[in-house]
């Protein structure tokens, strides 16, 4: 069962009907071109293991063959045969119990599995290297190690939601109770006070409603309270609230009045400000007349120096200018002489490089022709070794074919007497159906005289029954001196009688007797007649089983011939003629081996370190001609530089003047820039003073402006304050007086109406309180109904106690559940830290495949976010690390996941079935980046016992692969996948191995 050995594809996708393909234990090669079928194959592997396929989502009937219906795979293990089916409906069917490849995991969980130890598919998306964290957490939390410790940790998430939410009940609850608690005492003390604070002797509420009336029309606040307030009948609520409401405007008018007389006591420094503040103005307006005359003389002199400085900055631009344009023409003559000497000299280097060509060209040809040559003799050497080499792989092939004709001789004499034995089965199986037919008839003979003598028995025991129910009744009924039968009524005599009595109850008996033992001599014949037939069955049976085995194996035994003579290195149809194919194909090989030593041998031997020497050479002639090159035509571009450098030079308008004449004019205009810049630094210091002492005159302007305003501001706040405090015109000693002695008029007043008020409001609060005592009790009483005021308290006492008491045992039992949460978040990490030990092994395995070193320090990180696990793979990069899609070509990407897998496949061996099913993993490759992938395979083959079917469209590294496995010994097999008229079909690769 550790290995599968074939696995049986019927119109799935392009395949055609019952393609069959046999695979090695130790490595299949699946060799077909891109688009002809190699991913169906893994695709229906999956199928057959787990009944879908990952990439098909939704409908997995797309996978179905055009025009068919229906698709089916069938695996063949070593003992048992797993079968998947799918209808063009969608429907699902699956045979067989593969409890024994996946022990005890869940059927969900495989897909994830496989892609984590056993298969590397072309869904590159769902790669645990490219996969995001939460799909890549997911994959592995798959995995058999913590996954129990997993499944209860979010198990327990339920059991604290349900244990929260419970508490939130009780809380809810306890509130509640509390609630009602709190609102029956405050209702007992509300009672009690209200009690307490009630009166005997109270003034009817009209009398009190008139003399709050009065009050207010005495104080002018009458049209301030709401009106009807205190129109008769007056109740409670009214008289409280025309109370209030006239209390808080006495009290309002009270506290405006005292506002008023704490403003005038500070009244005398506010006219005295006043006074001082218009003084200060009339002095800083006349200062700022005075500051704006100066300034504006100053203004006019400053203009005149800026005006001058600009005539002057005028005459500085115009000759500044003038010198540039000498400047320029003396550039000109200077750079004509510099370019026509860098021309010679560019002319010069132009010639030597021309030179150092032609003489590295004349070395390279001459190396070349050695080189070619050296390379002629030694590609004819390979080509000798390696037709060589086939040969021995040819003659191999046909010895091991002479053991198979050895084979073919031993199965055919197997066969041979497997058909004489199904001969003698077949006459004693005839025989044995004699016999039955025989004892059949005979079983119905016995059939026939027992159902007579049970219908006998039946009938007489019915007639006994009666009759001795009778003969009894009769009996019972006669009286000991009757003479005469009651039936015959012939006179007997009483002793007669009673005789004849007995005597008729006795005589039934021996016939009843007489008819069960027949009936039981007959039951025994039957049950002896039934086992004879039973066993006569069991005989045919037993036959009937040999006789299909040896069908069973005769069947092998013809199909294993049958495989012989279709053998591509025997292609015989019988042993005499395959020993004869075979010894003439030797014979040729030798003759043909011997043909190419002789040609080797008249070869010219070509040395390697020869060889290389003359490639050494050969490249360096290559290089060094490649340089010569470059360097003339770097100098041919460094001549038509300077070429068309002169060119430019001499374009244009032709020079006036000489070299002295310039030289001699230059001198001149630098004297004059020179005069002229000194006379407008001589303005521009005037005009600087001019411009600090303007600024000066400013700064005395804006201060005396800003004082003016502040005194402005001062006044218009002073007469604000005066506003406020309700005075007339401007700030007067004489009118703050007269406004004093007023207020303290309306002060005195005011206080004693709010006395009065007082007394009043003592008599209305009595009112309420005897009313908020009998309300008090009537709401006591609808609460406690039937109960006493004490057995109610206590009921509301003990309902909190108990939600207390429940909501201490649930936190005490969140807390544990937090405790054990807690707990196995450590063990969930410890067995992160178990998932990632596979990373040594991981980076071992990169450093043999992966030719970039950062990728040797590849780590793998498995946390926990959310209850959820996350996972990441990243790579050292500049200090920091980075995720691999960020950085990895794809060929790195697919020798990532590859390694990633040959690592957990080695650390997490979850099945038995030790598979590696790789979709074309060298697809990136070249032979040498290949060559590595593949010395992996081979250990993991060789010393770890693994199976290998891997798919290829390169058929150089498939045969390459085949050879490297081959030459230690490996059993391993190529299979073509051929597309035809009939869908793609499978061919297993002889042909390639074979001399035509």
């Amino acid at each position: 069962m550790s290995k599968l050995e074939s696995i049986t594809l019927s119109n799935l996708r392009k395949f055609g009907p019952e393609v069959t393909i046999e695979l090695s234990p130790g490595a299949t090669i699946l060799l077909a071109p891109n688009g002809t079928g190699k991913t169906t194959v893994f695709e229906a592997i999956e199928f057959g293991l787990t009944g879908k396929i990952a990439r098909l989502r939704g409908d997995i009937s797309h996978v179905i063959r055009d025009n068919e219906a229906a698709a089916k795979v069938s695996l063949d293990f070593a003992n048992l045969t797993a079968t998947s089916q799918v209808t063009s409906t969608g429907k699902v069917t699956q045979e067989g119990d593969l409890s024994a490849v996946f022990p005890g995991i869940s059927a969900t969980d495989i897909p994830f599995l496989l892609r984590l130890t056993h298969l590397l598919d072309q869904r590159e998306n769902g790669w645990l290297v490219k996969a995001e964290e939460k799909d890549a957490g997911s994959q592995l939390a798959r995995l058999p190690i913590g996954r129990d410790g997993s499944r209860a940790r979010a198990t327990l998430s339920t059991v604290r939601r349900s244990l929260t939410e419970q508490k939130a009940r009780e809380v809810e609850s306890l509130n509640v109770y509390e609630g009602d608690l709190n609102e029956w005492d405050g209702l007992i003390q509300e009672r009690d006070i209200a009690a307490a604070g009630s009166i005997d002797a109270l003034r009817p509420r009209d009398h009190i409603a008139k003399l709050i009336s009065d009050a207010a029309a005495q104080t002018q606040s009458l049209d301030k309270i709401p009106p009807g307030l205190l129109t008769e009948p007056v109740g409670q609520e009214a008289l409280s609230i025309a109370h209030s409401a006239l209390s808080e405007i006495l009290q309002t008018k009270a506290e405006h009045i005292r506002k008023q007389i704490s403003g005038l006591t500070e009244v005398d420094n506010l006219v005295e400000a006043f006074g001082t503040a218009q003084t200060q103005l009339e002095k800083l307006n006349s200062e700022l007349v005075s500051a704006s005359e100066i300034f504006n003389a100053h203004e006019k002199k400053k203009a005149e120096s800026a005006a001058s400085i600009q005539q002057h900055q005028a005459s500085v631009l115009l000759a500044q200018n003038q010198l540039i344009y000498v400047v320029q023409e003396l550039e000109r003559l200077v750079s004509k002489a510099t370019a026509r000497k860098q021309i010679d000299h560019r002319n010069e280097a132009l010639t030597d490089a021309a030179t150092a060509v032609r003489q590295a060209e004349e070395k390279f040809k001459a190396l070349r022709e050695q080189h070619e040559r050296n390379q002629q003799v030694r590609n004819k050497h390979a080509q000798i070794n390696d037709s060589l080499l086939l040969l021995a792989q040819s003659e191999q092939h046909l010895h091991e074919g002479q053991h198979s004709v050895i084979e073919w001789d031993a199965t055919e004499e197997r066969f041979r007497k497997n058909t004489q034995e199904i001969n003698i089965r077949q006459k004693v199986l005839e025989h044995l159906n004699i016999e039955l037919k025989e004892k059949l008839s005979a079983h119905e003979t016995f059939k026939i005289a027992e159902a007579t003598a049970r219908a006998n028995y039946q009938v007489l025991s019915s007639s006994a029954d009666a009759i001795r129910q009778a003969v009894a009744s009769i009996a019972e009924h006669l009286s000991s001196d009757q003479d005469n039968c009651p039936l015959c009524l012939e006179s007997h005599g009483a002793v007669a009688l009673q005789a004849r009595v007995a005597k008729a109850l006795q005589a039934i008996d021996p016939n009843l007797t007489s008819a069960e033992q027949q009936l039981r001599t007959a039951a025994e014949a039957l049950a002896v007649s039934e086992a004879a037939v039973s066993s006569a069955r069991e005989a045919i049976q037993a036959c009937q089983t040999e006789l299909t085995s040896l069908n069973t194996h005769s069947q092998m035994l013809d199909q294993k011939i049958l495989v012989f003579r279709t053998d591509p290195i025997l292609a015989s149809d019988s042993v005499s003629m395959a020993k004869e194919s075979l010894k003439l194909l030797l014979d040729g090989i030798a003759v043909d081996k011997q043909s190419l030593v002789d040609q080797q041998s008249v070869l010219e031997l070509v040395v390697p370190e020869a060889f290389e020497q003359a490639k050494q050479a050969y490249d360096n002639a290559v290089r060094a001609l490649d340089e010569a090159r470059l360097h003339e035509s770097e100098a041919a571009i460094r001549l038509d530089h300077a070429v068309t450098t002169l060119t430019t030079l001499t374009t244009g308008a032709p020079l006036l003047q000489t070299l002295e004449q310039l030289t001699t004019e230059k001198a001149q205009l630098d004297q004059r820039v020179s005069d002229l810049n000194g006379n407008v630094e001589s303005l521009q210091s005037v005009l600087d003073t001019q411009q600090h002492q303007q600024l000066e005159f400013t700064s005395a302007i804006q201060r005396i402006e800003e004082e003016i305003d502040r005194t402005q501001s001062k006044l218009s706040l002073l007469r604000s304050r005066w506003q406020e405090l309700a005075l007339p015109g401007v700030p007067l000693a004489e009118v703050a007086q007269a406004r004093f002695t007023e207020l303290h008029i309306a002060m005195a007043n005011l206080e004693s109406y709010a006395l009065k008020l007082e007394g009043v409001g003592v008599e209305i609060s009595a009112w309420a309180k005897l009313n908020e005592s009998h309300l008090a009790q009537r709401l006591i009483d609808a609460q406690r109904l039937e109960r006493s005021e004490g057995a109610f308290s206590t009921l509301l006492n003990d309902r909190v106690i108990n939600a207390r008491t429940n909501l201490s045992r649930l936190s005490k039992l969140s807390e544990a559940m937090d405790t054990l949460d807690s707990s196995l978040k450590r063990e969930i990490d410890n067995v992160q830290k178990h998932v990632g030990s596979v990373v040594p092994r991981w980076q071992t395995l990169l450093k043999r495949v992966v030719r970039d070193p950062r990728f040797h320090q590849t780590s793998l990180k498995l946390f926990s976010a959310y209850n959820k696990e996350r996972a990441g793979v990243s790579v050292p990069l500049a200090g920091k690390s980075v995720a691999v899609p960020d950085v990895a070509s794809e060929a790195q990407l697919t020798d990532l996941q590859l390694t990633f897998l040959l690592s957990m496949a080695m650390s997490h061996q979850w099945s038995p079935w030790k598979a590696l099913l790789l979709d074309d993993p060298t697809q990136h490759h070249d032979l040498v980046h290949a060559s590595a992938v593949f010395d992996v395979l081979r250990d993991y083959i060789v010393d770890h016992g693994f199976q290998v079917v891997i798919a290829t469209h390169d058929a150089l590294q498939a045969r390459y692969f085949l050879r490297k496995l081959q030459n230690d010994g490996i059993d391993a097999k190529i299979w073509t996948l051929v597309p035809t008229e009939h869908g793609v079909s499978a061919e297993e690769d002889y042909g390639k191995q074979r001399v035509r």
